[in-house]
């Protein structure tokens, strides 16, 4: 949002019908894509690499066709990542809650030694609405207030 007069990333809500239905549907295979879309998305993150790696490079495609296989090359680069923190929980047989997690986060690499991840936000993506989650510092100054 380049344009200052328009409103915080975490003041608005994204949502593109359209596109969930040319993706047959948000499930776990497409979320991450879906995401990808929204003005949350930064363009510079890995996952914009490997997509635009897989579009042009036929033998990184099989990267793009699971989350699995996404998640798993995000997992060996260093960097801004978007990953998905939790999926829709199960209330009953084949009900779930709707409600995914993304977490905007940077890995990095350390040597013999589990990456270190800051986390920088959270986007929910609830049935085809995504919000961006508030911060602790927001929450915290509109109890204040």
């Amino acid at each position: 949002m380049d344009n200052p007069n328009d409103p915080p990333l975490d003041e608005i809500q994204w949502r593109s019908p359209q596109l969930i239905q040319q993706m047959g549907g948000l499930h776990s295979n497409t979320i991450l894509f879906y995401f990808a879309e929204s003005p949350f998305f930064e363009r510079t993150s890995n996952n914009a690499v490997i997509m635009s790696q897989a579009m042009n490079n036929m033998s990184m495609y099989h990267f793009i066709q699971t989350r699995e296989a996404f998640e798993g090359r995000l997992k060996t680069m260093s960097g801004l990542e978007f990953i998905v923190g939790e999926e829709p929980a199960e209330s009953g047989p084949g009900m779930g809650t709707g409600v995914w997690v993304i977490r905007k986060q940077t890995r990095r690499k350390r040597y013999q030694e589990e990456d270190e991840i800051t986390v920088h936000a959270s986007y929910f993506v609830v049935n085809e609405n995504i919000y961006m989650a508030p911060t602790l510092a927001d929450i915290l100054a509109a109890r204040i207030v």
